[in-house]
């Protein structure tokens, strides 16, 4: 009888160490996945992104970004993009294949975190951006001196028409409804949000430098 309790309680606690490492595990992650709804989070992260999403644009003479998840779906056959920004001016006479990311960032710890740059595998490379008002009145966009400073337990906004993180040179199109991954390094690690791709008629700013902006 002895026996038997003996090998019961180490069962019991077998099961319990068992349950007790996979809870450790699960708390490891700093990367932080989208719903259907665009809204990304992760308990564990530092920095989490609500409502995020990446405006969908069309590159000329190149397919479907490789790293922007499935197919869209609900979407007509042969729907494009004509509505969007396919590339935007860089002030240089060219065109630059690019978009933005938008949500608002959230600070889920108690002291201040400065997002300093990104990453994207759909873009060769990712800048921190802000828009302003040329002397002309015409708005620009430009990188933004310091990056993003969030506030202990405090949101950033990211929308067009003020900051927001740029993805430059893509690498492919990014289709309305599919998905595409943006890694943030921030002063307390790298968080890593997969969001929605969408379609959005605005965010049409000239990229700085350009030609009225060169003086200053």
């Amino acid at each position: 009888m002895h026996h038997t309790l003996s090998a019961t309680r180490r069962v019991a606690l077998a099961a319990a160490l068992a349950a007790l490492t996979l809870g450790v595990a699960g708390c490891g992650t700093t990367s932080s996945t989208s719903g259907s709804s665009g809204t990304t989070s992760s308990p564990s992260a530092p920095l989490t992104l609500e409502d995020g999403w990446v405006k969908a644009v069309d590159v000329p003479g190149t397919s479907p970004s490789t790293t922007a998840g499935p197919s869209p779906t609900g979407a007509e056959d042969g729907e494009d993009s004509e509505d969007m920004d396919d590339g935007m001016d860089d002030g240089m006479g060219m065109s630059m294949p690019m978009t933005a990311m938008f949500g608002t960032l959230r600070n889920t710890t108690d002291g201040e975190i400065t997002v300093t740059g990104g990453s994207s595998p759909a873009a060769g490379r990712v800048e921190l951006h802000e828009v302003v008002m040329t002397e002309s009145g015409t708005m620009q966009m430009q990188p933004k001196p310091g990056g993003f400073v969030v506030a202990a337990g405090a949101d950033h906004t990211l929308q067009p028409g003020g900051d927001h993180v740029m993805l430059l040179e893509l690498t492919g199109s990014l289709v309305n409804g599919s998905e595409t991954t943006v890694t943030l390094q921030t002063t307390a690690g790298e968080v890593t949000f997969t969001v929605p791709v969408r379609t959005f008629s605005g965010g049409e700013e000239s990229y700085a430098p350009s030609p009225d902006s060169s003086g200053s």
